[in-house]
């Protein structure tokens, strides 16, 4: 380089200057080393302001390159080689480092030296540091002064330099491993045919530091990879395979959203530059479209803007015809859909996205189903996003792969947590919404009925339910429209509304509310839609516990169902009763009857509880039933189960009254036998509701006058030998329904039953149970109200009310005026008598205050009847 007079001058003065301090550099003591290199940093930065750039740059090749150069490489003392790099830096970034091939090798040659091999020659890691920030500052100056040319320049020394790079991408030092990948990235950017030799030298390290703890240091390295990969090399298909793939398929679930940005932008640079991508695009693409589905806003974003500017590119190749393809790539329908499920996309995506989408779908859909499956749940839960993204861009060309994704689907739509199944639900939307109808069903209402082969299992049929009604909840009512009937159809079958399993139950319920939702006013005018609807609902109302999910939604649909159709609940009942009995082949004799667990018993039972008027016009039917599943002869389960289901009817203002005309028979045939009910292994829980149904029939007065003649014989044998029983309520029961039976009866009763009711009520005044004692007190007051009074008289009465007025003294004061409502009937029985034993007892009484009122009472009712006789 020639210098002006002037630059001669300051280059001769400044060389006097600085020699020594050179020449101190090579010195043995260690110590004027450090001084001299120490001196010579300071002048070169005093001098830098004060002289040329041509002066520097001389002064640099001709006194300082080398001398600083060995100093940094060889010199033991720490402090020395410091200064020296510091010193070629400081050169370098000013433009003093001649940018030529020479000193191109001593760069490269003090970098493999100090860090080309491991451990580093170089311990310090700020020294390590500082020989990457002094490569780089030099490539880069290299690369701006030498420009199109340098593209060759690195061949000579590249193997050394990617050596290098590969051992400072490991190194300990975070900040060491990111100027090493912008080292990387400067590289690939200006010599890429250079680094297309050493492809496999540069990635692998830079993969490592993908799974950093830093995620600067991981957005580095990908950020390297974006740079170098597309140079391209004949082992990135191997790379690619074997390291890179699985590398950044494990990014998509990276904690950091900047890391996960970062791989949005180095995947769709792969995609747009590589022009090996061809073979990879099906094992990028899915790893892309995570970015569409990314928890955090700015990644989705960024993800949709790249899959748009990517489809520009498809589409340009594909109208080139560069890129060979699947002929059902040109079928994608060009025209944006009129409407998008909300997942992902806020509008139709673009025709190149969905043609490549669909050229692809060969390779992409079996790794994306493999993946679903996966043990973790984050890995689950992300690829089955990637899965509805991925069946948004394909639309309806998913159509012939549906049997192996429901098969897939199926296997986590019941998964533990919450969010796989979540996105199981979006995905099954999404497949509703674009897939042809008359496949999804085709393919899930076997599956649902248990018709394909070896998964005719409840839970086989729950997985198929999950999935058609989650399905059902991304059609168009259009849709469900067209096949209401078969679905309708579909989920009558006996396998599914008559299980059990609770699971089943539950899914069952949620697909007949998907359908009711979705169909809405059209069930109007699809009445036999509407009766298996019904029909279904029914039997989950009838065979699931009140506390369950599958009771609650069936309840809800219930109503949903009516609302509708535009009518009450209750009018489903009158409208499709009938017609659901109809198709129940209901038991004429003992050998036909029903078990207690028997789906169409449980069906009948909640028919015959729900459906209030209903019933009313179908008793002629329901009545046999209850015959003959009440004979002595059935199943004690079974008879209880009918007379729980008898007695709600009986209660029920709406059926009672409808009873009337039955009442003959079922008080003899099927009440008063089960009262007498003796021996059997539930005998008195059978004779304590066969009573409750007496004392209901009694007490809603559905027995007429004619029947109860016939039967209040018999009815009463019944009773009072019930009236001591073990279980208090049926104790108590007995005592409402004899009151009952006297009030319907009055002044019919003999001298023998009389008195032998006298002796038995009067025991229930000893009962071990206070609500017995109350309940047979309102039967002893009813008793003396309506039986004949002369059969009353004499020993039986005496010792009645000797008994009475033991009682009148109880601790209780609810059992006195009990008691002494009892009482106040005898004043018309025997008034003087009444007296006589008031007297008695009210010198021994605690309280006298009863029996003062009874002998005032009496008293009076006494001198009224001698006045009257006297009269006469």
């Amino acid at each position: 380089m020639t210098l002006s007079p002037d630059d001669e001058a300051a280059y001769h003065m400044l060389c006097m200057r600085i020699q020594r301090d050179i020449n101190c550099l090579a010195d043995s003591d260690r110590t004027v080393r450090r001084r001299g290199v120490e001196r010579l940093y300071r002048a070169l930065q005093h001098e830098a302001l004060r002289v040329s750039h041509a002066v520097l740059r001389a002064l640099c090749v001709s006194h300082l390159l080398r001398p600083l150069r060995q100093c940094a490489e060889r010199d033991a003392v720490e402090k020395c080689r410091e200064q020296a790099l510091r010193s070629l830096l400081f050169l370098c970034e000013r433009g003093a480092l001649e940018p030529s091939s020479a000193t191109l090798k001593e760069v490269v040659a003090l970098m493999d030296a100090r860090l080309g091999k491991l451990p580093f020659p170089e311990p310090t890691e700020e020294m390590r540091l500082l020989l990457l920030q002094l490569l780089y500052a030099f490539l880069k100056h290299f690369a701006a002064v030498k420009g199109t040319p340098a593209t060759t320049a690195l061949r000579d020394v590249m193997t050394e330099l990617a050596n290098a790079l590969s051992k400072t991408a490991v190194d300990p030092f975070p900040d060491a491993k990111k100027m090493s990948a912008e080292c990387v990235i400067l590289i690939a950017h200006t010599w890429k045919h250079d680094v297309r030799l050493h492809m496999g030298t540069i990635v692998r390290p830079m993969v490592v530091n993908l799974g950093h703890q830093h995620s600067r240091v991981r957005v580095c390295a990908l950020q390297a990879l974006a740079a170098a990969v597309p140079c391209g090399s004949e082992a990135l298909p191997h790379l690619m395979e074997e390291i890179l793939l699985p590398a950044v398929s494990k990014v998509v679930l990276d904690q950091s959203p900047s890391v996960r940005k970062q791989l949005v932008i180095t995947l769709a640079a792969w995609m747009a530059q590589l022009e090996q991508i061809g073979q990879f695009e099906a094992s990028v693409f899915p790893i892309l479209l995570a970015g569409v589905t990314d928890d955090a806003p700015d990644v989705r974003a960024l993800s949709v803007a790249k899959l748009n500017d990517l489809a520009v590119i498809w589409e340009s190749r594909d109208e080139a015809g560069e890129v060979a393809s699947d002929d059902e790539r040109m079928d994608v329908d060009s025209e944006p859909a009129g409407s998008v499920p909300p997942f992902f996309f806020d509008t139709c995506p673009p025709i190149g996205a969905r043609k490549f989408a669909a050229s692809v779908k060969a390779q992409v859909l079996p790794s994306l189903l493999e993946k679903i499956g996966d043990w973790t749940v984050r890995v689950r839960e992300r690829y089955t996003k990637v899965l509805t993204a991925y069946l948004i861009l394909l639309e309806d060309h998913m159509n012939p792969y549906l049997d192996e994704v429901f098969a897939a689907l199926g296997k986590t739509c019941r998964d533990d947590e919450a969010i796989v199944c979540n996105s199981v639900k979006a995905c099954l939307a999404v497949i509703g919404f674009y897939a042809d109808s008359r496949v999804i069903l085709a393919s899930l209402l076997p599956m649902a009925a248990g018709q394909r082969t070896g998964q005719d299992s409840a839970q086989h049929r729950t997985n198929g339910l999950i999935l058609l009604g989650m399905s059902i909840e991304g059609m168009t009512k259009q849709m469900i429209e067209a096949h209401l009937e078969l679905i309708s159809e579909a989920l009558c079958d006996a396998g599914l509304r008559e299980s059990e399993v609770t699971d089943l139950q539950n899914q069952l319920a949620g697909v007949v509310a998907s359908i009711v939702k979705a169909a809405g006013p059209m069930l109007e005018h699809k009445d036999d839609s509407c009766f298996r609807l019904f029909w279904v609902l029914s039997h989950l109302l009838a065979s699931s516990s009140e506390s369950s999910a599958a009771y609650e939604t069936a309840s809800m649909c219930m109503n949903e169902l009516a609302t509708s159709m535009k009518q009450p609940v209750e009018t489903l009942y009158t409208r499709y009763m009938g017609r659901l009995i109809d198709t129940m082949t209901l038991p004429s004799d003992a050998a036909t009857s029903w078990q207690k667990s028997n789906p169409t018993r449980l069906l009948f039972d909640s028919l015959c509880r729900r459906g209030g008027v209903a019933c009313c016009e179908k008793l002629d039917k329901i009545v046999p039933v209850f015959l003959v599943h009440l004979e002595p002869v059935q199943d004690a389960d079974v008879r209880l189960a009918f007379l729980a289901l008898l007695e709600s009817m009986l209660e029920r203002d709406t059926t009672s009254q409808a009873l009337r005309s039955f009442s003959a028979v079922l008080l003899q045939k099927a009440i008063i036998p089960n009262i007498a009910c003796r021996g059997e292994r539930i005998a008195a829980t059978i004779r304590k509701v066969a009573v409750a149904c007496a004392y209901t029939c009694l007490r809603q007065e559905i027995i007429d006058e004619t029947c109860l003649a016939e039967t209040a014989t018999q009815l009463l044998l019944v009773l009072r030998s019930s009236i001591d029983e073990s279980d208090a309520k049926t104790r108590e029961l007995v005592c409402l329904a004899l009151q009952c039976l006297f009030v319907s009866r009055p002044g019919c009763l003999g001298e023998d039953p009389v008195q032998q009711l006298c002796s038995e009520i009067l025991k229930r005044l000893d009962d071990s149970n206070d609500i017995v004692r109350r309940a047979a007190c309102q039967t002893f007051a009813t008793f003396f109200k309506t039986a004949p009074k002369k059969h009353l008289q004499g020993p039986v009465l005496d010792y009645t009310l000797d008994c009475l007025f033991v009682h009148l003294d109880d601790s209780e004061p609810e059992m006195q005026e009990a008691v002494y409502n009892v009482l106040r009937e005898a004043v018309a029985i025997d008034a003087p008598r009444l007296v006589k034993k008031a007297e008695e007892s009210q010198r021994r009484h605690q309280n006298p205050r009863y029996c003062a009122q009874l002998l005032s009472l009496a008293t009076a009712q006494s001198t009224s009847t001698t006045s009257a006789v006297t009269k006469g």
